[in-house]
C-alpha cells in the first residue's frame, strides 16, 4: 500500500514539472550556455594517464598516423619514428 502512495505522490510531482502542450519552456542551464564560449567542439585526446595530450608528447603506436586534439583544440597527429612515435603539428 505504501509502495502505491509513493508510485502516486511520484506521479504528481512529475506532472507539475512537465509543462502544458502548446507552451514554450527554456531548458535547464540555458541561460549559462549563452554565457559560456566554446573554445573547440572537440574534447581533448586523453593520455593513459587521463591528461590531454600536448605537442612533442609519446603516443602510443597503435595511434601513429592519427589525429588528437590537445585542450585547447589544437590538432596534432602521431607520426615520426614509428617505434617512438610523438604528437606532433601536422
Amino acid at each position: 500500500m505504501r509502495l502505491k502512495l509513493l508510485m502516486a505522490a511520484l506521479a504528481v510531482a512529475l506532472m507539475g514539472l512537465v509543462a502544458p502542450a502548446g507552451t514554450a519552456t527554456a531548458a535547464p542551464g540555458a541561460a549559462v550556455a549563452d554565457t559560456v564560449s566554446i573554445s573547440h567542439a572537440r574534447p581533448c585526446t586523453k593520455t593513459s594517464s587521463g591528461k590531454c595530450i600536448r605537442g612533442g608528447q609519446f603516443c602510443p603506436k597503435a595511434k601513429y598516423g592519427k589525429s588528437g586534439w590537445d585542450a585547447k583544440g589544437r590538432r596534432y597527429v602521431c607520426k615520426g619514428n614509428r617505434s617512438h612515435p610523438h604528437w606532433m603539428r601536422p
